[in-house]
């Protein structure tokens, strides 16, 4: 998971964003995807936007970490 995050930052990093944003950057994307119903890009830029964090800051990408992140955080464990 941690290197998934990782990638995560350095992407966000490469579309200009300051080491101190991205936390809360990812922490708003946590919250826009865990409402519990279906979030396309389209949607979670458009929720991202309206809370000031500019035009489409999510590619295909980031949608893909941050979703996997998201859904590994909440798989129950096997062990």
């Amino acid at each position: 998971m941690g290197n998934r995050l990782g990638d995560l930052f350095l992407s966000f990093q490469k579309k200009g964003f300051m080491t101190i944003e991205i936390p809360g950057l990812m922490q708003d994307l946590f919250n826009i995807i865990g409402k519990g119903r279906y979030c396309t890009i389209t949607d979670a830029n458009q929720e991202l936007e309206d809370l000031g964090w500019g035009i489409e800051t999510m590619d295909n990408v980031t949608y893909q970490l941050i979703s996997s992140l998201f859904n590994k955080k909440f798989q129950p464990s096997l062990s």
